[in-house]
């Protein structure tokens, strides 16, 4: 059985949606389960990432691939000991949003790659793909970056040559919560 899963896609995609629901589909098999998701917000680190992601301070992009990278090692501690105690591990983004997003940001995604490589991979990677467009009409609130459609396409783009690159499972994420959803279980049956 496949026990680390990650869902990728750009902002709006549906990706917190659907690893609660696959979370929840797991739990009402019997397994334990741990849902998680990055970066980590109440931990040192993700507090640094959200002063970023708020304006409050301003950090070079390298910095802030840095961090990202830093605060999944400590994500990683915790999926690490969960693993070991035999739950599913669902993470709502991991180490390609890094690729992704800060790649879009002008960081080179090489040496992204480079200071990720220390990164457990997942047994899965589900990409929910939507159009950049599709995601603006679907996000009530707006952050930094869900407000420039010119940055969500890079973002999508990069995702698209991660999704070859990394073999993502590729999801419409166009379609209904509950198609989604269903396809998602057809894959892992």
């Amino acid at each position: 059985m496949k026990r680390f899963i990650v869902f990728e896609g750009i902002d709006a995609s549906g990706k917190e949606t659907q690893a609660k629901l696959l979370a929840s589909f797991f739990i009402n098999k019997g397994h334990k389960v741990l849902l998680t998701h990055e970066p980590i917000y109440d931990k040192p680190i993700g507090k640094i990432i959200r002063s970023n992601l708020e304006k409050k301070i301003s950090l070079a992009p390298e910095t802030i691939a840095m961090l990202y990278a830093a605060d999944r090692y400590e994500h990683y501690l915790q999926i690490k000991k969960a693993l070991s105690e035999e739950k599913i591990v669902i993470s709502d983004r991991y180490k390609y949003s890094n690729m992704a997003y800060q790649g879009a940001n002008g960081v080179n995604p090489e040496w992204i790659e480079e200071i990720e490589k220390y990164s457990k991979d997942p047994d899965l990677i589900f990409y929910i793909r939507v159009k950049p467009e599709s995601a603006m009409k679907r996000r009530k609130e707006k952050d930094l970056y869900e407000e420039n459609i010119d940055f969500q396409r890079k973002v999508f783009h990069i995702y698209e040559e991660l999704s070859k690159k990394y073999n993502f499972i590729t999801i419409d994420g166009e379609k209904s919560i509950d198609e989604i959803h269903k396809d998602i279980i057809k894959y892992l049956e």
